[in-house]
């Protein structure tokens, strides 16, 4: 495809400037059908039938946003990977009564299955909630704990779909807000049926309009916005050809 001659001559492939993480609000979530069941489930821990739920979803996703707003709702608290795994067990017994959410959690019992075993039975023995967020799930996690492994298979799983194209136009606005830009109906619009129907395909787009955007020193309008479609669709094609 022939870039629009109103549009940058080259897209950056990363935005210029870095935008902080939003706070992580449960009001904030951008629901829709991938993700309402899920949702949903997550909203309810006093019904859960256990004391733990997994919640898994692909790349892009939103999972983390999802766990730390879960632990603000609850007034828990929210672990990534490394920050779980760094904590002593004393440190983690005074978190089990309350509401915990684990990031990456498949990272976590592949590092420290044996703390992160501990962790589990201590929120349970003191009637905590437990929200653990990965990309796979629980029974695929590698542990050579039999009685974790046990554990994991039998662990409720509630999964987040790929994007419909009403959940794409939802999520574009979302993440154009996020970068600090808004984008018109009429771009919404055009930009809806001809991206990919995936979390990541949106997030390459605003970042590299949030980019364009950054070098011409203008709002994203239509133009703009079909320019660097234009040039993923040209990148795309460039490595197929490499293939």
């Amino acid at each position: 495809m022939t870039s629009d001659p109103n549009g940058p001559q080259d897209s950056p492939a990363q935005p210029l400037l870095s935008f902080p993480a939003p706070e992580a609000r449960w009001e904030g979530l951008v629901r829709g059908a991938p993700n309402e069941v899920a949702a949903g489930l997550a909203s309810r821990p006093e019904a859960w039938a256990t004391h733990a739920l997994c919640v898994t979803g692909p790349a892009a996703c939103g999972l983390s946003y999802l766990a730390r707003a879960w632990a603000a709702r609850f007034g828990g608290q929210y672990l990534a990977a490394a920050e779980f795994i760094a904590l002593k067990l004393g440190a983690l017994d005074a978190l089990a009564a309350g509401h915990v959410a684990l990031d990456d959690t498949d990272l976590i019992v592949a590092r420290q299955d044996e703390l992160f075993l501990s962790f589990y039975n201590m929120v349970a023995a003191k009637g905590g909630r437990l929200l653990l967020v990965a990309h796979s799930g629980p029974a695929a996690w590698r542990t050579g704990i039999a009685d974790l492994r046990s554990r994991l298979n039998s662990m409720p799983v509630a999964e987040i779909g790929q994007p419909d194209e009403a959940h794409v136009r939802a999520r574009l606005g979302a993440a154009a807000a996020q970068r600090f830009m808004k984008l018109s109906p009429e771009t919404i619009n055009y930009l809806v049926p001809r991206i990919d129907l995936s979390y990541e395909a949106i997030e390459t787009l605003m970042d590299r309009l949030s980019g364009a955007v950054s070098m011409a020193g203008k709002a994203p309008g239509l133009a703009l916005a079909r320019a660097v479609l234009e040039g993923l669709d040209e990148d795309g094609e460039e490595d197929e050809g490499a293939g």
